[in-house]
């Protein structure tokens, strides 16, 4: 996020706090918000919950966050709790200046914890966080706790999908605590921060040894998963297209390039009511669809390749709530079922070694799910 967007995302966001009722200290020096709403997937058999907290000091001491939990609204029970190195690990205070993750929020600074919550029971009606922090420089320390309001749960009804890919063996690539990870890149857009990639997912394909290349790693069609077939993931209708990226042959070649064009040769396709998912970085003259075509569940609408913003030839995915690659908010999904084969636990690893398989070494039929970070797949194709 650039010194503008820091900037922008703060007053946003301080509008946000004032004129939609945030929770307040007794001073109203710190205000919180958190969604209205968590909608819960499940990932490896447990039912998650991506969502941020942003915190707002509108005071004039600086404040530092000492613990943050989240309990049920009902019975009080404490089922997760933040401080010290994992609350650190799911800071960021975005100042005008610099990104810090210090835990401290300085007057008239934002800050963002970035939550993945596992529930234990899909019963729990709803949750609040409680925040621990310290004010100090203008007075003498003094500790003080601040309660949010109430968040509702969701455990039903996600959105299902089919496989973006055909087969072959694919690495679905994201974490949730990278920095620069999509899960954690804000944009201020059209007067509103959102987070286009909070559940997106890149897909690079390998072989049976982790290697995603053959050859000469420079060179992209080495790569195996260049020109893969990219599916319609469900019936839709297609929104948008943009094809007007070339490619270079290799990766030292590849230029750089601004955020608002991250995406390279990109198609939207709308699924549902507020439902729109966007596949990136396609090849040039791919792309088999245009805006109001119909198309169908599994129908090959182009092919995975190296346009816009990316390091290495891959498939990026994800679903959102508007047809803007940058001014939507993403959602979550679930793939209606595929193949769990394991996962690397160290991403250095990646495509030196072969990954972590499972226990039985046999794949894992999943279905309705999500695929765990960095783990290893293959579609189901019926």
């Amino acid at each position: 996020m650039n010194s503008t967007n820091k900037s922008l995302f703060f007053v946003l966001l301080t509008i946000i706090a004032l004129n939609f009722g945030c929770n307040n200290d007794i001073d109203e020096k710190l205000n919180v918000i958190v969604p209205n709403n968590l909608q819960f997937i499940a990932i490896d058999g447990k039912s998650t919950a991506y969502y941020e907290i942003y915190l707002i000091n509108s005071g004039i001491d600086t404040l530092t966050i000492k613990q943050l939990s989240v309990i049920n609204t009902e019975e009080k029970l404490t089922y997760l709790t933040l401080e010290n190195g994992s609350l650190n690990n799911s800071f960021s205070n975005y100042s005008n200046n610099e990104e810090t993750n210090n835990l401290q929020i300085n007057p008239r600074d934002t800050a963002v914890i970035y939550i993945e919550f596992v529930s234990p029971d899909k019963q729990i009606k709803s949750i609040y966080h409680q925040i621990n922090f310290e004010k100090t420089k203008i007075k003498k320390a003094e500790n003080l706790t601040l309660q949010s309001d109430s968040s509702s749960c969701n455990f039903f009804n996600p959105i299902v999908v089919g496989p973006p890919l055909c087969s072959g063996i694919f690495a679905s690539i994201y974490e949730p605590s990278w920095v620069r990870g999509h899960r954690r890149v804000i944009y201020a857009m059209d007067g509103k921060t959102r987070i286009p990639g909070r559940y997106a997912i890149d897909f690079m394909q390998i072989d049976t040894t982790g290697k995603y290349a053959i050859g000469d790693e420079n060179m992209i069609r080495d790569y195996l998963g260049y020109g893969a077939a990219v599916l319609a993931v469900a019936d839709g209708v297609v929104s948008s297209v943009r094809s007007d990226f070339s490619e270079s042959k290799t990766l030292s070649d590849h230029p750089d390039y601004a955020v608002e064009d991250a995406t390279g040769n990109y198609i939207s396709l709308k699924i549902g009511n507020q439902q729109f998912a966007f596949y990136e970085h396609l090849q040039p003259n791919s792309i088999r669809v245009k805006p109001g075509q119909k198309v169908k569940k599994g129908e090959v609408i182009a092919a995975l390749g190296f346009t816009g913003q990316t390091t290495g030839p891959h498939l990026h995915f994800h679903i959102a709530d508007a047809d803007s690659p940058l001014g939507a908010e993403g959602i979550p999904f679930v793939f209606e079922s595929f193949y769990w084969m394991g996962s690397y636990r160290n991403f250095e690893d990646f495509g030196k070694s072969k990954w972590q398989e499972m226990d039985d070494k046999q794949p894992l039929l999943l279905i309705n799910e999500r695929p765990v970070p960095n783990g290893v797949i293959q579609f189901r194709m019926d």
